[in-house]
């Protein structure tokens, strides 16, 4: 249908059994008959744009007028609201569209809404969820029933999370606000503004889940369908929909939709949508769909599905989905699949086309290895590999075990691999290491660039051996008993300066997985 009607359709994917088999063959009626046909007549179709929105409503509602008096600064409406069955609606919602006011029924399905500066004819809608909807104009003292809403009202056409119904949003939101979004819930107005003392006083009203305002200002807190321009919150904004321009709140931003704007909070930005542009909080950025753009938190980001872009957290950076850019973390970063730089103590993916620099990179399709070896100044080695060839870092320490030559050693490092055949790699490793002589105090540092020539044994068991070019700097200025004393082997090699030491190296190490 839509590729011949060149439309789309929009709706909750919960309302539409999707796995269903169906076989419809017809020619010559119209789409809203196809649908019906489809659907058992159970939905209501609201066209807008280039799109038909499909609502669950196998129920139909009728409004019954008490009274409809008023002029154009102010008119009052009431009435009852009943089903087929002449039953009465409780929590209805009785809205005019135009000038964004509504009201609640009771329990006896009535209503009075009261309506100010009004000129164009009055539209007043009811609407429930699972019933269709039913539009009443009202002119002077005339009034005419329609089975068919005002094909200018305005729909939201892709999908967003109501969040009105949800955590903190439930407990900040009133209970009209909350009725109406289930009973309305795609229907959107447009306004140039909102005040908010909370999100129940506020200038629209029970009404204000369903405005997308151009300026939102909430003294503590804010609700709004969406805004397409500047909210400002003193504690919290909570928006159902959209954001695009600039979101500020003292304490946390929440959103059902996607976000195109700079979202700044002392707390928590918490977007079930997509984001797109500077994302910034003091303690946890939640994304429920794709991120581009910069992502920094105090302390954790988290990603559900693809980000891209700069993440940058104090503890972690999580992404669920495939990740690529830059992230930093002070201790871990995290992604599906990886294509960028990581930068954090531990770095983990489940497969890698970039970089990762930690402490620890566990990488699914990198490079993780394990060597064992010995080098002329150091007896006993013992080196962890991870990352991937492209670069991976390694993590070194190693010992002298002789009671007249005792020396322990610390260090970290950077390698790369590179194909030569099937059967040899070539490994340029760059790297520095503590070593320990009986003093603390004294900073003695190895630095190594090994050019190791990786041999294949079998799976899982290679020979490495090479070359290597040292630089020793020690502070050091005697031997102690018992303890190895680098300076006073090496000093053939002097390069000019009493704390440095330089010489041409070996080394053999069986290196393993």
């Amino acid at each position: 249908m839509e590729t011949k009607g060149s439309f789309g359709f929009s709706y909750t994917s919960k309302i539409v059994p999707q796995d269903s088999i169906v076989n419809l063959q017809v020619d010559g009626i119209t789409i809203k008959e196809a649908l019906d046909l489809l659907l058992n007549e159970h939905y209501e179709y609201k066209e807008t744009k280039n799109f038909i929105v499909l609502r669950y409503a196998p129920l139909r509602l009728s409004l019954i007028t008490d009274k409809a008096w008023g002029d154009k600064n102010t008119y009052i409406i009431s009435g009852y609201v009943a089903d087929e069955q002449h039953k009465k609606i409780h929590n209805a919602s009785v809205y005019e569209h135009d000038l964004a006011q509504a009201t609640l029924t009771n329990e006896d399905g009535y209503f009075e809404i009261v309506l100010h500066h009004i000129y164009q004819p009055i539209a007043l809608t009811v609407s429930k969820e699972n019933y269709k909807d039913i539009t009443t104009y009202y002119l002077s003292e005339v009034n005419i029933q329609q089975k068919k809403q005002d094909e200018n009202s305005d729909y939201y056409t892709s999908d967003f999370e109501d969040i009105a119904s949800l955590g903190i949003a439930r407990f900040l939101t009133s209970a009209k606000q909350q009725i109406h979004s289930l009973n309305l819930g795609r229907v959107i107005s447009q306004a140039p503004y909102q005040l908010s003392l909370t999100p129940a006083i506020n200038t629209h009203g029970t009404f204000s889940g369903q405005i997308v305002n151009k300026i939102s200002l909430n003294l503590m807190g804010g609700y709004n369908a969406g805004v397409k321009g500047i909210e400002i919150g003193g504690f919290f904004n909570i928006n159902k929909m959209n954001i695009k321009g600039f979101q500020l709140a003292g304490l946390f931003n929440i959103s059902g939709g996607s976000v195109r704007a700079v979202q700044l909070s002392g707390i928590y930005n918490d977007v079930r949508g997509n984001t797109d542009g500077v994302q910034l909080t003091g303690i946890k950025n939640n994304i429920k769909g794709n991120r581009t753009g910069v992502q920094i938190a105090g302390i954790f980001n988290n990603v559900k599905k693809n980000s891209s872009g700069v993440q940058i957290a104090g503890l972690f950076n999580s992404v669920h989905g495939k990740a690529s850019g830059i992230q930093l973390a002070g201790i871990f970063n995290q992604a599906n699949q990886f294509d960028g730089l990581q930068i954090g103590l531990i770095n983990v993916a489940k497969s890698s086309t970039g970089y990762s620099l930690g402490l620890l990179n566990f990488i699914g399709n990198g490079y993780n290895k394990v060597s064992l070896g010995y080098n002329e100044t150091i007896d006993l080695n013992i080196s962890l590999k991870t990352g991937t060839k492209k670069l991976y870092t390694l993590l070194l320490g190693g010992m002298n075990a002789k009671k007249d030559d005792k020396l322990y050693a610390l260090g970290l490092g950077l390698g790369k691999s590179i194909n030569i055949t099937k059967w040899l790699t070539l490994n340029p490793e760059l790297s520095c290491r503590y070593i320990y002589q009986g003093n603390w105090k004294d900073r003695n540092l190895l630095n190594r660039f090994d050019l190791g020539f990786n041999f294949k044994l079998a799976d899982g068991l290679r020979i490495t051996t090479g070359p290597s070019a040292n630089i020793f700097y020690s502070t050091q200025e005697t031997q102690l008993e018992n303890y190895a004393y680098i300076q006073k082997r090496t000093d053939r090699f002097n390069l000019n300066d009493s704390k440095l030491r330089g010489w041409i190296g070996w080394s053999a190490a069986l290196t393993i997985f």
